[in-house]
């Protein structure tokens, strides 16, 4: 029996939600935490290195896939426009995040169950 130097290995696991299209996953989650964090949806393209047009294609496809809207955008003022996740978003961008974590913790016990123990 052969044996196969496993050392240095590493996986990575997409988590994508949706209920047609694959539309909801990291990307769309980083969006919507920039968003959060900078109240500005341009800002959170720019920061991804996304243009505009196809950041808010993103968002519109996950939104329409999941039939909700994730981000909702307030405009003028004296300040310009700002951008805030929905309710619907936020709570959707909670569940994702737990979620997630939660397959980090379990992926990682089974990667080196597999991998590691002999």
């Amino acid at each position: 029996m052969s044996t196969i130097e496993y050392e240095n290995l590493k996986y990575k696991v997409k988590t994508r939600i949706y209920k047609v299209d694959s539309s909801f996953g990291p990307g769309v989650a980083r969006i919507m935490e920039l968003v959060k964090e900078t109240g500005n949806l341009s800002k959170a393209y720019r920061t991804m290195g996304l243009s505009s047009s196809k950041g808010w294609k993103i968002i519109k496809r996950a939104e329409e896939d999941l039939g909700f809207a994730l981000i909702e955008s307030i405009t003028g003022g004296s300040g310009g426009g700002k951008s805030r996740l929905t309710e619907e978003g936020e709570l959707f961008l909670e569940k994702y995040s737990n979620f997630t974590k939660d397959l980090e913790i379990q992926c990682e016990k089974l990667f080196y169950k597999h991998f590691y123990n002999h």
